[in-house]
């Protein structure tokens, strides 16, 4: 069983294959089935991410901290021209989430039912034109909607990996399905998912940071390499 600190760590090690796959030269000859496994990484961080929504001690700060590492990244990209910003897609999710959720509790108070359909509209519009667009608002959803019911989730996120397939069938679906688009595999993130224990694990002021600068840090990293 793995507590979240353990699932984060497989994301992190997975996202730094992709990234190493997409990112560097054809001269590093780094093997296609770096970037298979890279297409676990972000399930596991959008699983994470609904969980510390429903953990976290203050929605607010958390979600502020991950909108001011998507402000960072757009400092990166400017700089280093890394187009790559996840903290936007799980910041936009997160107030999607938050919007759901007021509308859920505003029960006879008219003017928050209209807030929670307004944020919830707004930030599933922009979660769209992030990195992660449909896949990312669609797992946020499909994790919080059917969160406690753990069959559901696995059943309608493996619905929702595998739907693209569709476009391949043909007689080039396995070359298109291995080697034009493997988004589909991602499926494979809900065997690290189930085995969740629901646990945080280690927790100090430097696990809590890792992810948050680890992330822009390998980016930049892997970037000056491929530049050099």
């Amino acid at each position: 069983m793995f507590d979240n600190f353990t699932l984060e760590i497989m994301a992190i090690i997975f996202m730094t294959m992709d990234h190493m796959y997409t990112i560097l030269p054809k001269e590093f000859n780094i093997p296609i089935w770096f970037g298979y496994f890279g297409k676990l990484a972000a399930p596991i961080f959008f699983y994470l991410a609904v969980e510390g929504f429903y953990y976290t001690s203050s929605r607010k700060k958390y979600i502020s901290r991950v909108l001011s590492m998507g402000l960072v990244m757009v400092f990166v990209d400017i700089v280093f021209k890394i187009h790559n910003n996840i903290f936007l897609s799980i910041g936009f999710g997160l107030l999607m989430l938050s919007g759901i959720e007021l509308l859920k509790n505003s029960r006879q108070d008219n003017i928050n039912k209209l807030k929670g359909i307004v944020l919830t509209v707004l930030f599933f519009i922009l979660g769209l034109t992030t990195e992660a667009s449909l896949y990312g608002v669609g797992m946020f959803l499909i994790f919080y909607l059917f969160r406690n019911n753990k069959l559901v989730t696995y059943f309608v996120y493996s619905l929702f990996s595998l739907f693209p397939l569709i476009n391949f069938i043909g007689p080039d679906f396995l070359e298109a399905a291995m080697l034009w688009d493997y988004q589909w595999m991602m499926i494979f993130a809900i065997i690290p998912i189930s085995m969740y224990n629901g646990k945080l694990g280690l927790n100090n002021r430097f696990t809590k940071w890792l992810f948050y600068w680890f992330y822009p840090l390998h980016l930049i990293v892997l970037t000056v390499i491929s530049y050099i």
